[in-house]
């Protein structure tokens, strides 16, 4: 094997123009190279407990794969996060069926930022004593920016996922804003989260009003199944749906034949192969609960964080369409009771001349505009019309039909609102003359409805910035622009809000962003942009400035956030944040500006944090 120089000096010179994974492929490679080692590989963990591990790079294709950890030398790397090395009898650690020829083994943990293990480095050699004493520590520097690398891979991994659902949320949503039935709309939820997580048998269960499930949406489970969960009530310890609707939070069961909540259905279970359920609550804005997400496994199981992730995503997004759709059917409701009123009392009724003068009035139609009946005789229709002029209005009295039509227009009451509502209008022959008979209601109620849910499409529920999706379409609008304009773009992240959550609750790590939100858009001009996107990342846009100016800005946030600590729960918690800052450059795109401030910020994160940096072109 190489002296420790002149191996260091080896991998830093195959190593030093790499990233990402093609880092960690020379890393591997290049050490089994110089050091003569048979196998060379970088893992990753599974799961949390750690039992098993993966590979993920290797020097040759005849790689362990995915193993168990127990009585390895690795388990002692990733359990006790310590670097370790055998110099002989390593095969002795392996089980039988594991017949190696193993005698020296060297590993490196691999810690994220948070000193928790990612996977680990290991070398195997099937010769004995060839591995010097200082070995451990050559390595160490390569190790910690494999490490660094591994988690820069993963959270782009875990960006691109949150960008893939947000991404499908919103188009949930608008196709519900657009008139897709919800039954159908909850089925394409279901179906597109199976599609994208194998194994998952997901399920979507009604509250109805006598505080009962009801099945909505399982196509995965036994329609048998389904049936017997049907009108049963929710309780304390009824399974998973029905202790989550009752205790208003998540019920993990990993094992139904072990959980208590599951004692009386374990036959059940058994008889259909269910292994695990993990049931959400779906809660609506106003704390109402709607219903359960839930997904089975077959054989136990528990959920990874990612997992947990997803489930409170999807169970957000089914209390918005739940909610609205109940809203939706309380006024279509309230519609049709309105319209047997009108058709028996002629209520919201007028008759209007093709002069625009109101010949009749019905008292619903008062009421509504808060005219009376003489006041209204003494008016135009171009006096209760907003945003159409005279002219035009006449025109349309002039073109209605005797088959009618229905559009949406703006009236203007007798105090200065305005109103949206949906009118019905048909030409008539009254006493020889023709006149427009016309019915009016108040849509105010269901517009704004809509335009909620159009806002819930774009904008972070949590912070009130804008969401991920629309951010980056603002980037892509400026970057589109004909001028295309000078612009600054700042990727900001808190520093250790890993424990703020540890330490204070999630509780607080959600008013810590709400916090910060807050910060931001005090410091916004009128045509800047931020938006949230994913975690505790956040990215401001501020177009037509210079690089001066784009400095002084950062400072001056990292200084309001570090002068103004949280107040919460009678703590005073002490926040900073790190920022990477780029200005646009020739041939820049949305990607590649995006890509230069996160470098910007993972070089402020580990020069020590709560700075900016700002890379050169």
């Amino acid at each position: 094997m190489p002296t420790a120089p002149s191996l260091r000096h080896a991998l830093l010179d195959d190593t030093a123009a790499a990233l990402g994974k093609d880092y960690l492929q020379q890393l591997v490679n290049s050490l089994a190279r110089h050091s003569g080692a048979q196998l060379v590989f970088i893992s990753q963990q599974l799961t949390l407990p750690v039992r098993h591990v993966e590979v993920i790079i290797a020097n040759t294709s005849a790689h362990p794969g995915r193993y168990a950890l127990a009585g390895t030398p690795c388990e002692q790397v990733i359990l006790q996060q310590q670097a370790v090395v055998h110099h002989s009898g390593v095969n002795r650690h392996f089980a039988a069926e594991q017949d190696t020829a193993w005698q020296s083994f060297a590993g490196w943990p691999l810690l994220d930022k948070h000193g928790h293990c990612m996977g680990h480095l290991a070398l195997f050699d099937e010769r004995a004593n060839v591995l010097p004493d200082t070995l451990l520590q050559d390595i160490a520097p390569f190790a910690t920016r494999a490490a660094a690398e591994l988690q820069r891979l993963e959270h782009e991994r875990i960006s691109s996922s949150r960008a893939s659902w947000d991404a499908l949320h919103s188009h949930f949503l608008r196709q519900y804003i657009q008139g897709k039935p919800l039954p159908t709309l909850l089925g394409d939820v279901v179906l597109h989260i199976e599609q994208a997580l194998p194994g998952w048998l997901c399920s979507i269960l009604q509250v109805d009003d006598t505080q009962c499930l009801r099945p909505l949406v399982g196509p995965s489970l036994p329609q048998a199944y389904t049936a017997l969960i049907d009108g049963l009530a929710i309780g304390p310890m009824v399974g998973s749906c029905g202790a989550a609707a009752w205790h208003r939070k998540r019920l993990v069961a990993e094992d139904l034949q072990q959980h208590p909540n599951w004692a009386p259905y374990r036959e059940l279970a058994r008889q259909f192969a269910l292994g695990s359920c993990w049931s959400e609550p779906i809660i609506d804005s106003k704390g109402k609960v709607h219903g359960t997400f839930a997904v089975y496994h077959h054989a136990p199981s528990a959920p990874t964080l990612e997992a947990i992730t997803v489930i409170e995503d999807t169970a957000r997004l089914l209390a918005v369409l739940m909610e609205n759709d109940a809203n939706r059917q309380a006024l279509d409701s309230r519609t049709q009771w309105y319209q047997a009123i009108l058709q028996n009392a002629a209520d919201a009724l007028s008759i209007i001349d093709m002069e625009g003068r109101l010949l009749e009035a019905s008292d619903s139609l008062c009421k509504l505009l808060g005219y009376s009946q003489a006041e209204l005789r003494q008016l135009r229709l171009w006096d209760l019309v907003a945003h159409r002029d005279e002219a035009e209005l006449r025109e349309q009295l002039q073109h209605t039909s005797e088959q009618g039509e229905t559009f949406d227009s703006y009236n203007r009451t007798k105090n200065g609102d305005i109103i949206e509502v949906e009118v019905c209008v048909r030409r008539l022959i009254l006493d020889g003359q023709p006149v427009i008979w016309g019915s009016a209601r108040d849509i105010s109620l269901r517009k704004q409805q809509e335009r909620q849910l159009r806002e819930q499409a774009t904008i972070d529920s949590l912070t009130g910035l804008h969401n991920r999706p629309t951010l980056l379409g603002q980037l892509d609008a400026l970057l589109a622009s004909p001028s295309r304009p000078g612009l600054a773009l700042l990727m900001l992240d808190l520093d250790h809000f890993k424990q703020v959550n540890d330490s204070y609750g999630h509780a607080c790590g959600d008013a810590t962003l709400t916090h910060i939100a807050s910060q931001l858009r005090q410091q916004l001009g009128p045509h800047d942009c931020a938006g949230r996107l994913g975690g505790e990342e956040f990215c401001i846009l501020l177009p037509g400035t210079t690089a001066q100016a784009a400095q002084r800005y950062s400072q001056h946030l990292l200084d309001t956030i570090a002068q103004q600590p949280l107040q919460f729960g009678g703590h005073s918690i002490a926040l900073t944040a790190s920022i990477g800052l780029t200005l646009l450059e020739p041939g820049d795109d949305s990607r590649s500006l995006l890509a230069r401030a996160d470098m910007a910020l993972y070089q402020a994160k580990h020069q020590g944090r709560n700075r900016m940096v700002m890379l050169p072109p």
